[in-house]
């Protein structure tokens, strides 16, 4: 556009010279290129408005774009969240699974145990029963009769060897009851031979007492007279035979069969 107007003014200096003649073609020369001059200037212009416009729109689609991807990346970071979340939640899911799994295992194993629990304690009440059983139930192991003369609670030296025999099975044993009853023959008053049967079974007493330790605990002594004959008084051996006093061993059933092995038997 400068070079147009550049022209046109060096073309009127030229002219300005030739006079007024040539000034009316001069200006009917330039005038129109002057039109043009500013028909294309006014375009420049306009042209430079709408290059204005575009570059303001460009500026705002660039900041849309900007924006755009701002929101792209934040719902990006949302969606790494999101999944690193995810990834948090099934981690701790597939702990609680192991937790529930292993409290599971040890539910099993405890029931279990309280299971095997309660059969060892009902098996061990079993056995502790028929123990208190057998300790409660008594066997005899050993007996012995020993005779006295008339009106006599001496021992002979025949009953003390069968005494001593029935001390020496007593020896060792940790539990045992030693059971003596004293008797008479039917001479005599009843008062008398009730007390004359305790005198001899108190003298067989406190033979085992003395000689062989036996705890007075472990005696029951009894005198019964002439309660229980054995023979017919009306003989004179009969009368011997109930002349006596009947010594009686015994141990719970849990050692009866041990004391009776190590010591031949009841008698």
């Amino acid at each position: 556009m400068r070079t147009a107007v550049i022209t046109v003014g060096a073309l009127a200096l030229s002219l300005a010279g030739t006079g007024c003649a040539t000034k009316k073609y001069v200006a009917k020369t330039v005038a129109p290129v002057e039109q043009r001059v500013t028909s294309s200037e006014g375009k420049n212009i306009e042209q430079d408005k709408e290059i204005a416009t575009q570059g303001t729109e460009i500026q705002d689609l660039d900041k849309d774009l900007s924006r755009t991807k701002e929101k792209l990346n934040d719902v990006d970071n949302k969606a790494n969240q999101a999944n690193d979340a995810a990834k948090t939640a099934d981690n701790k899911a597939q702990g609680a699974q192991r937790a529930a799994d292993g409290a599971q295992q040890t539910a099993t194993g405890a029931q279990r145990a309280a299971t095997e629990t309660k059969t060892f304690a009902e098996q061990n009440f079993s056995r502790v029963d028929k123990t208190i059983e057998a300790m409660n139930k008594y066997q005899m192991v050993k007996s012995v009769t020993v005779l006295f003369a008339v009106n006599q609670d001496k021992l002979t030296k025949e009953s003390k060897a069968q005494l001593d025999e029935l001390g020496q099975q007593a020896e060792g044993l940790m539990r045992y009851v030693i059971e003596v009853q004293g008797f008479t023959d039917k001479t005599g008053p009843a008062t008398y031979n009730d007390q004359l049967s305790e005198r001899r079974a108190q003298t067989v007493a406190r033979y085992l007492t003395n000689e062989h330790k036996v705890p007075l605990r472990a005696i029951n002594v009894l005198g019964e007279g002439y309660a229980q004959p054995v023979a017919d008084d009306k003989t004179r051996d009969g009368r011997k035979q109930n002349r006596r006093v009947e010594v009686k061993l015994w141990v719970p059933e849990d050692l009866a069969e041990k004391s009776v092995a190590s010591r031949g038997g009841a008698q």
